[in-house]
């Protein structure tokens, strides 16, 4: 056997814990406790200081790092339709970002928002499972942002094309909504699909929206908050961007009009009312009473409430026998039969309408109502 080589004192493995102790408990004695944790505190910093550049690349602090780097999330205005950008994968200098933001800035109805986050897609045993992960972590950031979309994905590069793979995570459930939709972005325009997809989604959640502020909420006043809603929808029903499949232009231009005559009633002003009824109209060409007779019924009932209440405001009877009309048609398909509540209200907005009207009237014509059908 050979001779073991003798270790020199520097050679021998170093206990730091228990050199750090001893010198600890040294202080204490002789200073005290406080100067023992300030002395402790100081060596501390100055070992992480000195290691610092190895300490950064560690498991796990490279990460937490980054983290106290992001800057923190931005609030969307509230009341207000919004759109919040996440940072692309993959996207190395920002080029495939700043396309996305420069085209969705020139979209007219909606406000736009960086958020300082990128969602990579997570790892997971099934495609299923990762859109789950995923989902969740867009969910949470669309609560913390308060926006109404979240737009997220990749940046890639395939035979030579710049391409994005954008997702789309909606505040709400959204029926009929794309999720997911790949975009080649060869030129610097963004392809009409692009925005024909973002205009839809859209589209169906300003219906939500608008039914929270003028459905959810009875009895309160919600003028001021639906008059910048209302100017954002407008907007975007008149955006050239993106093109809306007849059904979802004619479901915002009711909920618009829902808005309008709503606005119209409690801020005691004409011109939404007004705007509201030519909406109506426009409605009705879509939701005819051949393909869907009920929504035709119900919009001309609401067509007939905002000709009634602008008749009520008006002199003379033209808005109030336009609104009677209207009940009169709504009747025929929201029968006593068929939707027996539907029918007792029109019932009595018919006979308000012929109440007013009739007041105006000399004869006791209108009062009267239209006479019982012979047998």
């Amino acid at each position: 056997m050979g001779e073991q080589e003798e270790k020199g004192p520097l050679e021998k493995p170093i206990d730091w814990f228990s050199s750090w102790n001893a010198s600890f408990e040294r202080v204490r004695q002789r200073f005290g406790m406080p100067v023992a944790v300030l002395l402790s505190l100081s060596l501390a910093g100055g070992l992480v200081w000195w290691n610092w550049d190895d300490i950064a690349k560690r498991p796990g602090v490279e990460s937490i790092l980054a983290r106290f780097k992001q800057r923190a999330l931005p609030a969307a205005p509230a009341g207000r339709l919004s759109i919040a950008v996440a940072h692309l994968d993959n996207d190395k200098d920002g080029q495939h970002e700043r396309l996305l933001l420069h085209g969705l800035r020139q979209f007219e109805g909606v406000e736009v928002q960086q958020v300082d986050r990128t969602i990579e897609w997570p790892a997971a045993d099934s495609e299923s499972e990762a859109e789950k992960k995923a989902e969740e972590t867009t969910r949470g950031l669309l609560k913390k942002t308060r926006a109404d979309v979240l737009i997220w994905g990749s940046a890639e590069s395939f035979n030579n094309q710049s391409l994005m793979k954008l997702y789309w995570t909606p505040a709400r459930d959204v029926p009929g909504a794309k999720l997911t939709k790949e975009y080649q972005t060869e030129t610097i325009a963004l392809p009409p699909a692009f925005w024909s997809d973002l205009k839809q989604i859209l589209g169906l959640l300003t219906q939500s929206r608008i039914a929270a502020l003028t459905f959810d909420q009875p009895g309160h006043y919600v003028a001021d908050r639906l008059a910048p809603l209302i100017a954002q929808v407008r907007a975007l029903v008149q955006s050239k961007e993106g093109v809306w499949d007849p059904e979802t232009l004619a479901g915002v231009q009711d909920s618009l009009t829902d808005a309008l005559q709503l606005d119209g009633e409690q801020s005691g002003t004409n011109e939404p009312l007004a705007e509201s009824i030519d909406l109506y109209r426009k409605v009705l060409d879509e939701w005819t009473r051949e393909r869907v007779p009920l929504q035709w019924g119900a919009t001309q009932v609401n067509l007939g409430n905002a000709l009634q209440k602008l008749g009520d405001r008006e002199s003379g009877m033209a808005r109030l026998e336009e609104a009677v009309a209207a009940y009169h048609e709504a009747l025929q398909e929201l029968t006593r039969e068929r939707v027996p509540l539907s029918w007792a209200r029109t019932q009595v907005n018919l006979g308000n309408a012929l109440q007013s009207l009739g007041d105006r009237e000399s004869g006791t014509a209108q009062l009267e109502g239209p006479s019982p059908p012979t047998a």
